[in-house]
């Protein structure tokens, strides 16, 4: 009998350093864009990336609708992604297997399948605040927000359409790529203990002075 089974796949696999979880502008692969819908039927998406070969999703990137149906304002970066991509129309979800579950488990999901292993640089900027519902109300919530994407070159959906010089709307964006936003009184400092404290959900933020009041046809991913 074996002492130890080596899993060769597991040790080469990078861990943690190039997890996104600070506010800047990154060089990254989105492998997918998930589409979840409420039941007001108003769409979000959720980004599955690879940043430097660590893989995460960020959950709420874009929300594309308002529950009463109306366009949410985060829709126009979504569109300026999709001139970033080339790409003028949107297939519908279709659905797909990705790895994305707990310890890596396989879940399926709907997915855009215009959007597969497409390069692009994606600006994120994190926002902290009270959770005000859910078995966490009253504690911090760690949010990360896409604000903006650039094509590889650091074109910019405007400068692309125009056809000017790419990259000035980026080093424009550079200026401001770390900032934070602190809401519901939180401040840098009490973040920053949180952080150090290992993101504890549990613990009760001492900076905040009250609690603010479809049908898809089924693929594996990676196939065409």
């Amino acid at each position: 009998m074996s002492f130890f089974k080596v899993n060769t796949e597991s040790a080469a696999k990078v861990e943690g350093g190039n997890f996104i979880n600070q506010s800047g502008i990154y060089d990254v692969t989105i492998k997918a864009i998930i589409v979840d819908t409420n039941d007001k039927g108003a769409r979000s998406l959720n980004f599955y990336i690879d940043n430097n070969g660590t893989e995460q999703v960020i959950y709420g990137g874009l929300r594309l609708d308002n529950n009463d149906g109306s366009a949410n304002f985060q829709a126009n970066t979504f569109n300026k992604l999709c001139v970033v991509a080339g790409l003028e129309s949107i297939q519908d979800p279709v659905e797909a297997t990705l790895p994305i579950g707990k310890a890596g488990a396989a879940k399926d999901v709907a997915v855009l399948p215009d959007f597969e292993e497409f390069d692009c640089k994606m600006r994120v900027q994190m926002e902290y605040s009270i959770n005000s519902m859910g078995a966490n109300i009253g504690k911090i919530r760690e949010s990360k927000h896409i604000k903006a994407f650039y094509r590889t070159d650091g074109a910019e959906a405007s400068e692309i359409l125009n056809e000017t010089e790419p990259g000035i709307k980026l080093s424009k964006d550079l200026v401001y790529a770390e900032n934070v936003t602190y809401k519901d009184d939180l401040t840098a400092e009490a973040i920053a203990a949180w952080i150090a404290g290992g993101r504890d959900a549990s613990a009760t933020p001492t900076a905040a002075t009250a609690t603010p009041k479809s049908s898809f046809g089924k693929r594996e991913f990676g196939k065409k």
